[in-house]
């Protein structure tokens, strides 16, 4: 959840609510494998990493993200005698 505000500057703020079910799913689904190990401040943590098939769908939606973000932009730079 830090990390993803931290390199969105804020922008996206995603709470435990949210983030934990999506993980459970993701595992479920197997695109993230998860692993017990111990944080840098030395506490018992859940780790994450994608699985082959995760790259693979990450990739994907990749694509899918910045064809959407590219027409969106194009659209706000639209002038107006283009609308």
């Amino acid at each position: 959840m830090l990390r993803i505000g931290q390199i969105t500057d804020s922008a996206l703020l995603v709470e435990q609510g949210a983030l934990y079910p999506a993980l459970f799913r993701l595992v479920r689904q197997g695109l993230l494998k998860s692993q017990l190990g111990v944080s840098d401040n030395n506490r018992k943590a859940k780790f994450y990493e994608l699985t082959a098939a995760g790259r693979k769908r990450f990739r994907e939606e990749t694509e899918g993200w910045n064809r959407l973000a590219s027409a969106m932009t194009a659209a706000l730079a639209a002038r107006p005698e283009e609308i």
